[in-house]
């Protein structure tokens, strides 16, 4: 049994939704004195950018949906592809929660976003945004990333086979969205396995149901665990039959079934790059607390530790709780970062002595063996050493790094005189070409021969052309009145006094004739 189709599309309530908020100002759209949430952060997060939600609506149980826009307008706050992400930061009156969320849509950039939550069991961040986010609510959010999408060019020859488990449906169906608006025909062969606990907890249970009723082009598979049907990598790979070594497979879910299906799939020999996973976001690890990833601004319990930064040579004290990451911003430093959950890898950072834990799945075995963590999960053990901590504070210093910053110093500046001295002999090379170097008497020589008329007549200099005179053999005055540009122009002493040309017609003044093709063109051709 499936949930029931609301009446009203979510995309038609965000249109009455936006007229609203269009009409007033955006600035203080439905915010009230008791309501802090509201209102954006004092301090604005790094490398993010303003929105506001202009929809919401309950599409399952204990999931919304809402649509984003940037503030003042009726679009996404920015481009996109299907599949992609993006981290929120949401305010409280104590700290700065941060959670990253698959972006639902086709990839329209006139349509906000759609961001799909699920309310989980002990959840910081998705209890507040199900309890406290509504329409008109301002907020922070990341520019989207991901690798999460589509093949670059998709046809009826592809082949997708994509897996999901309950929330893992969200970035999937901004892939399937983007399919159903291909030209019929036209949608590659594409298979759904899709595991829910319920009927009524399937997301997008009603729009899947009509994305492609008669199957042309999907096929769709449920499992639901309440009638004792688990989604299994046996049951998904039978499925799949032959297409399996040559598809492209999109897997969201489960740890245990991406590892069990990666080595199915590598006996099939299906290459690495036709396999693209999605990582739930949520912590695990030394100290993991549930996927909340925050900013606190008070301090934490216990014995503090110390973080030193060998590019700016400063000492940083560390909270029991602290990942490198929060310890950094704590202290006024900005390094790089993106989802702050450990999916994208914006945000590593270089150990040079002493432990992080965990490094982070993202990272390659030659990242982590030259020390690389990712700092928006990874604890510090102890006293530990980094190579850098991102841009310093104001007023902080880089120092030298002995062994580390002067080779690379070195380096650039080698690299940078020797695409100077590049750039500027192109510059030189540039200028010669267009400076015209043949003698003067070069030119004379050429135009009086050249321009010799055939009935002994004494040339005139003045109608002479360098173009007119480039192809050797080619008929110059006999056939033709002179250059056009030459003979157009009002009061030019050659143009009146000249005697026609033989081929001129008797009467015809020569200063009024339609252009006509240069002498350096035959007449069939185009100049």
């Amino acid at each position: 049994m499936r949930p029931k189709r609301p009446k009203q599309s979510l995309q038609a309530k965000q249109a009455s939704h936006v007229e609203q908020l269009m009409g007033s100002d955006w600035t203080n759209a439905r915010l009230r004195a008791d309501q802090e949430s509201r209102a954006l952060p004092v301090v604005s997060p790094a490398n993010m950018l303003p929105v506001q939600v202009v929809a919401r609506d309950e599409i399952a149980p204990d999931t919304i949906s809402v649509l984003i826009v940037l503030p003042g307008t009726r679009q996404a706050p920015a481009p996109y592809l299907p599949g992609q992400f993006v981290t929120l930061a949401l305010p409280t009156k104590r700290e700065t929660l941060y959670r990253s969320y698959s972006l639902c849509g086709d990839g329209s950039p006139d349509q906000p976003w759609e961001l799909t939550i699920k309310r989980m069991e002990s959840g910081a961040v998705s209890t507040f945004f199900y309890e406290e986010v509504d329409v008109g609510t301002l907020l922070y959010a990341s520019l989207p990333r991901g690798t999460f999408t589509l093949p670059t060019n998709v046809g009826p020859e592809t082949t997708l086979i994509m897996i999901a488990m309950g929330s893992g449906i969200t970035p999937i169906m901004g892939m399937l969205r983007a399919l159903a608006t291909l030209p019929p025909g036209s949608q590659p062969a594409t298979q759904l396995h899709y595991a829910s606990r319920s009927p009524e907890e399937i997301i997008f249970g009603d729009e899947l149901y009509d994305m492609d009723p008669d199957q042309f082009w999907l096929q769709q598979r449920h499992y639901l665990s309440s009638d004792g049907n688990r989604m299994t990598v046996e049951a998904i790979l039978s499925r799949a039959g032959a297409r399996a070594a040559r598809a492209h497979w999109y897997v969201c879910g489960a740890d245990a079934l991406k590892r069990d299906l990666h080595k199915q799939l590598a006996k099939l020999k299906v290459p690495d790059a036709q396999i693209h996973s999605e990582i739930f976001a949520t912590q695990s690890g030394p100290g993991a607390r549930g996927p909340a990833y925050r900013i606190t601004r008070h301090a934490g319990t216990g014995q503090p530790g110390s973080l030193r930064i060998i590019e700016t040579a400063a000492v940083l004290d560390v909270q029991p709780n602290d990942t490198l990451l929060t310890a950094l911003e704590r202290h006024g430093y900005k390094p790089d970062f993106s989802c702050r959950v450990g999916a994208c890898g914006a945000c590593k950072l270089r150990v040079v002595e002493g432990q992080a834990e965990p490094a982070g799945d993202m990272l390659s075995e030659a990242e982590r063996s030259a020390g690389y963590v990712l700092s928006c999960i990874a604890r510090p053990i102890g006293e530990v050493a980094l190579a850098s901590g991102g841009r310093p504070p104001a007023g902080v210093q880089r120092v030298a790094i002995p062994g580390l910053s002067a080779p690379s110093r070195a380096g650039a500046i080698t690299l940078t005189r020797f695409a100077s001295i590049v750039g500027l002999s192109a510059l030189v090379f540039g200028a010669w070409q267009l400076t015209n170097h043949r003698p003067d008497s070069w030119g004379l020589q050429v135009d009086t021969v050249s321009s010799q008329p055939t009935d002994g007549s004494t040339p005139d200099a003045s109608n002479t052309e360098p173009t007119a005179t480039t192809l050797p053999g080619q008929p110059t005055s006999t056939p033709r009145p002179a250059q056009p540009t030459a003979t157009l122009r009002p009061g030019q002493p050659t143009a009146t006094s000249a005697p026609p040309t033989p081929t001129a017609k008797p009467g015809q003044p020569t200063a009024t004739p339609a252009p006509k093709p240069t002498a350096t063109c035959a007449p069939s051709k185009k100049c």
